[in-house]
């Protein structure tokens, strides 16, 4: 960065310039004018110009409105994020940050900005539902505010990208990326507890479905608890009939797109009943297009070799349709159901919880997380027990 004085005599002023080199072209910029009596502040100006940093000498004029757009064009461009990830990415920041930025440009945007207008505006900031229509993904708005873990994420994308902004010199205040939520910052929160369907409810749905494929659907997801991509990879090969249950290899991506040995957490084996696994033998025999996938190149966890081969998948739907179908099947019972799949795999393990059959290790293997995560995010009271405990409550006070 060069920065020197220019004499204006004409206008009898003394300027200070800057000029600097960006993408190959030389600009320039100037700082303050002076008259001639006021040589020694001009002077003054200059010293301190070039004992700084160019991004703190230059003047940048580089609007938020700019600087998303550039910074969804690289987000969009990345080759190893899935194009819903991406999608949610932009959205985080379009409806959730963007609205509540109080300041025009990067440079004037400061950490007590972020902290008092636009975290402010995130924690009431409205609820965001994914939907999909003729194969293409989009957000739509709820009336109600958003929860804990979406501030938390929306932050943190914030913070990527004010250090992509540091990374292309775009001045903005820096320690924004390092802002952290104070201890009790969420001690007042009140946590929102996902809606589950009634244990009857779910349970009319998995008996009283008329199709063999969705029956089979449906309780297979009630009784193994397994994540819907999952259960949506579930191949021929993956039904184990001697040993009664299912082996949990493969999964589809959030473009529908078959993972042959790649699962969220880990490969396991799941017990399953005498029940679905009669269901499964009707339905595969049955079945007259299921969804193959030819030549597929993966590396076998077995022997780790890169093999080439064909899957057959036991269910022929997509994870948006699945999603819909549940919602389809609650409606003709008289049930609204209010989510899509993950109420499955919530009831399953509260379930097993209350029935105490298995052990921590083997709760830990059915459904590939910990009793920390379980206790936190999925443990419900099922109450199954209604009628024992009311029998009991009415002995209490009984000879």
């Amino acid at each position: 960065m060069k920065v020197w004085i220019v004499n204006k005599k004409k206008i009898k002023k003394l300027v200070v310039k800057v000029a600097w080199f960006e993408n190959g072209k030389e600009k320039t910029q100037t700082k303050e004018s002076f008259n001639y009596n006021e040589k020694k502040k001009a002077e003054a100006l200059k010293i301190t110009l070039q004992n700084k940093e160019k991004i703190d000498a230059v003047d940048q004029k580089i609007t938020f409105n700019f600087a998303f757009n550039e910074y969804f064009k690289v987000l969009n461009n990345d080759p190893d994020t899935s194009s819903k990830y991406k999608d949610m990415q932009v959205s985080y920041i379009t409806n959730h940050v963007a609205p509540y930025i109080n300041k025009e440009y990067l440079s004037d945007y400061l950490l007590s900005d972020f902290i008092e207008t636009t975290l402010i505006g995130i924690k009431n900031s409205k609820r965001l539902d994914w939907r999909t229509k003729d194969g293409k993904g989009y957000y739509v708005k709820r009336a109600e505010a958003i929860g804990k873990v979406t501030i938390k994420a929306v932050v943190l994308e914030f913070k990527k990208f004010v250090n992509w902004c540091n990374s292309h010199k775009y001045k903005i205040d820096y320690s924004i990326a390092n802002f952290k939520f104070p201890k009790n910052y969420f001690s007042n929160y009140t946590k929102q507890i996902a809606w589950m369907p009634t244990t009857p409810q779910l349970l009319a749905i998995v008996n009283k479905e008329p199709d063999i494929k969705l029956k089979t659907f449906f309780k297979c997801a009630a009784e193994t608890g397994v994540r819907l991509n999952e259960l949506l990879g579930i191949c021929y090969e993956s039904v184990d009939f001697n040993n009664g249950g299912i082996h949990i290899d493969h999964s589809i991506d959030n473009e529908n797109k078959f993972r042959p040995y790649k699962v969220k957490t880990s490969r396991r084996f799941i017990e399953i009943s005498d029940e679905l696994l009669e269901l499964f033998s009707i339905w595969m025999k049955t079945q007259i297009f299921p969804v193959t996938h030819r030549n597929v190149i993966f590396t076998n966890p077995t022997n780790g070799k890169v093999e080439k081969r064909t899957f057959k998948r036991v269910f022929n739907i997509s994870g948006s349709r699945a999603n819909k179908k549940i919602k389809q099947c609650a409606k003709l019972l008289g049930i609204d159901w209010q989510n899509g799949m993950s109420p499955f795999r919530k009831w399953s393990i509260s379930r097993m919880q209350e029935l105490k059959i298995l052990t921590e290790k083997q709760m830990d293997d059915r459904f590939a997380n910990s009793k920390e995560i379980r206790d936190s995010n999925y443990i419900r009271d099922l109450n199954l027990n209604e009628k024992q405990r009311k029998t009991a409550i009415n002995q209490i006070t009984k000879g």
